[in-house]
């Protein structure tokens, strides 16, 4: 992995000091490394996914800010070519990816009430719209005006985007979704924000618990959402009874993401979509869409 490029290190050098030490961390979709100064221990991103919302990130971790399970972001900037520099505060411990499947019951038991009131707690910001949230003059809004109108335009891009997806799943959840309809609108009657990515890698494991040091993607809509994609991640653990709520579009919610997913995987990753699993499992995502799809279906 390349050193940080010039310019941030420039523009580091100004937020935090000089920087003794960039350990290279990630380069899954962004380049990340984590900074040692004199005024501690810090990260630095380079966002290229230009699906990531540094703004609103930034916006949400302010509304947390006196929760001690975030780390909120000190500074960001826009570059030139569209991507994003970004500081925030490093969270000491082990990715969640790293240690999730060898964790004791009550370890992940834990950890995963503590998504959950994260979930909770994410709701509770107010936001207008439905769909991907951007940062507008009065808060946090959105543009559709129907949550299950949101999923299925999200829905047809990914079926574009993914073709070789498309063929195999596109047909099948889509008819989910449409018979899903009047479902997803109840469940939404007002939008609230939701965390689209709740990906093992986007939380650190450290001496307090669960703390969350990546929001890249947030929607408005049914928080319920977060909860579904979250099966994925957690599947065979004993985090994945905690996660499983009242609401009955939870399999259909963890299809939906995990066809997300796979589209994403098709696009940029050279792995065959039939033995791509999500971080830290060895459970193909493909066998988890197919799993939550007939639920869904037999829901």
């Amino acid at each position: 992995m390349t050193i940080p490029p010039p310019d941030l290190v420039s523009w580091a050098h100004e937020e935090i000091g000089a920087i003794q030490l960039a350990t290279p961390l990630s380069t899954s979709n962004s380049r990340v490394w984590r900074a040692a100064t004199s005024s501690g221990d810090w990260v630095l991103k380079h966002l290229s996914d230009l699906s990531s919302t540094p703004e609103v990130e930034s916006f949400v971790l302010a509304e947390l800010r006196d929760r001690p399970d975030v780390r909120p972001i000190k500074a960001f900037r826009s570059c030139a070519d569209g991507s994003t520099y970004l500081i925030a505060e490093y969270a000491h411990g082990r990715t969640l990816d790293e240690c999730l499947a060898t964790a004791k019951p009550a370890a992940a038991g834990g950890w995963a009430s503590q998504l959950n009131d994260l979930i909770d707690a994410v709701s509770r910001i107010p936001v207008t719209g439905y769909g991907k949230v951007r940062l507008g003059p009065d808060g946090l809004c959105a543009e559709h005006d129907s949550w299950p109108g949101f999923l299925e335009d999200y829905l047809e891009g990914q079926r574009v985007k993914a073709p070789r997806l498309a063929e195999l799943r596109y047909d099948r959840l889509h008819r989910a979704l449409v018979a899903a309809r009047a479902e997803l609108a109840a469940a939404a009657p007002l939008p609230r924000l939701v965390l689209a990515d709740v990906n093992l890698r986007n939380f650190v494991v450290g001496t307090s618990g669960l703390v969350c040091c990546n929001i890249p993607v947030l929607w408005a809509g049914d928080p319920a959402a977060s909860r579904g994609e979250a099966l994925l991640h957690w599947a065979g653990t004993a985090g994945e009874p905690v996660l499983t709520s009242a609401s009955g579009l939870l399999h259909f919610y963890a299809a939906f993401h995990a066809y997300v997913i796979l589209a994403y995987v098709e696009r940029f990753s050279p792995e065959p979509l039939d033995r791509a699993t999500p971080w830290g499992s060895d459970t193909p995502l493909l066998q988890l869409l197919d799993r939550h799809l007939l639920g869904a279906e037999g829901a």
